[in-house]
């Protein structure tokens, strides 16, 4: 194992040296000239073998692993001292990491957290159980001090890390996640701004999963996971791309009571069945779950399977869409039930001049809502068009009526009757005669 920059920490002998795989050094005393070793552990390892990964990753010296050849796992690697690290995998030149059924672990620690960067790496994983990361002392909750930094990462396997108390972080413009589960297990997630991410879940029949489970513990007792994306990231994720059964799972699920995404930004997702959803649950946070989309970004939502499941689901009390000036979200359905679910009281969609809200359900006869005292606040809507229930691609002209700044609240127990309207909206918008609605903001 080549080892390159030096970080000095005092003497030690000889044997003490080597047997920490450190660089060794003679240089003279100042009093009797004569050599001594001198300890000089490099920080970064140059690694070509599945025995020096293992080496490196075990040393607390080494924070850089630059993997030069390719490189197998042959047994789960444990306890990996507490360290911030990086992994450079050499990818573009062709280098693949291939942990088959094993993992790293990050050693347990409760009292301080560590970030572990991979870098430019190829990944690949068994379908099975494969998965790249495992942060702290086991596959799920209390598996604590580690975060994940992944930047320009392809990874497939069954999942890309486990990092249920943890913050995974992804950047670079090189993101694809292929996996049989979900992409991976997080407490938070951040797309740093710029990143481009590819991701696909459940990508065999084998079972139902989200693309991110936010599956660890309370914080205080309240949910707190946050799902961030980045001002001008472009994030694109498949959910059961071989199927279309009507999967439960979303794009993010569980504790997540936020999702930002960011300025200029783009979440797409193409879902078997439910793209979005918050869960029924009294522990989060802020009180309210919230969904924000920021001036210029486009969200679009797509549930591919037929049943009962809507694309978007707000399931809990006083649920927040926010919608800014110029952003995008247009949510399509092809379910008996409705596009957006929204059955627990007091969800709250805010448009405020938007590109386009656009809600579709290819579903014929079907309505747009399942919904119970749900109400759409809209200011500066120049446009509102609107289709009958006719489902397919609706592909005729629509019958446009009268925007502005208005109310609509609706739903008396789980529909889409329209309950009342106020301000500037057309009389004749009643919500529980469409398949399709499209609000354009701006130019008022």
């Amino acid at each position: 194992m080549k080892k390159t920059h030096v970080l000095k920490r005092g003497l030690l002998t000889l044997a003490a040296a080597a047997a920490l795989g450190a660089v060794v050094l003679a240089v003279p005393t100042p009093i009797l000239g004569s050599p001594v070793v001198a300890y000089a552990a490099e920080e970064t390892a140059e690694v070509a073998t599945i025995a020096e990964f293992e080496a490196a990753l075990q040393n607390p010296a080494i924070t850089v692993i630059n993997v030069n050849q390719s490189i197998q796992f042959r047994k789960n690697i444990t306890n990996i001292p507490n360290r911030d690290l990086t992994i450079n995998g050499n990818a573009d030149k062709g280098v693949v990491i291939n942990s088959a059924h094993n993992s790293i672990y990050g050693k347990q620690n409760t009292k301080g957290k560590n970030t572990i960067s991979i870098k430019n790496v190829n990944i690949v994983g068994a379908d099975s159980d494969g998965r790249f990361f495992t942060g702290g002392s086991g596959n799920g909750p209390s598996s604590y001090g580690w975060d994940v930094y992944a930047e320009d990462v392809t990874y497939q396997g069954a999942r890309f890390v486990h990092l249920s108390e943890g913050k995974l972080t992804f950047a670079g413009k090189n993101n694809n996640i292929n996996t049989r589960a979900e992409n991976a297990w997080v407490h938070d997630l951040e797309f740093l701004p710029g990143t481009v991410y590819n991701g696909i879940a459940a990508n065999k029949d084998h079972g139902q999963f989200s693309a991110f489970y936010f599956n660890g513990a309370l914080i205080k007792g309240k949910a707190t996971g946050e799902a961030i994306i980045g001002d001008n990231a472009k994030i694109n994720v498949k959910i059961g791309p071989q199927s279309n059964v009507n999967y439960y799972y979303p794009v993010f699920y569980d504790k997540v009571q936020k999702v930002d995404v960011g300025a200029n930004a783009s979440l797409d997702v193409d879902a078997a069945g439910v793209a979005f959803q918050f869960i029924p649950r009294a522990d989060y946070v802020n009180k309210v779950p919230t969904f924000n989309l920021a001036s210029g970004s486009s969200v679009h939502l797509n549930g591919r399977g037929g049943g009962n499941y809507a694309t978007m689901k707000l399931q809990y009390y006083g649920s927040e869409v926010n919608v800014s000036e110029d952003a995008e979200l247009v949510v399509t359905g092809n379910s008996t039930k409705a596009v957006v679910e929204s059955e627990y009281k007091g969800a709250v969609i805010n448009l405020d001049a938007p590109r386009n809200f656009e809600l579709t359900n290819k579903k014929p006869n079907s309505k747009l809502f399942y919904a119970t005292n749900t109400t759409i606040n809209a200011t500066d809507v120049s446009e509102i068009a609107t289709w009958a229930q006719t489902g397919g691609d609706y592909d005729y002209t629509p019958v446009y009526l009268d925007g502005g700044s208005f109310s609509v609240n609706f739903g008396k127990i789980c529909n889409s009757t329209t309950l009342s309207t106020t301000g500037d909206i057309s009389p004749n918008f009643r919500l529980e005669n469409y398949g399709k609605i499209s609000l354009v903001g701006g130019g008022i």
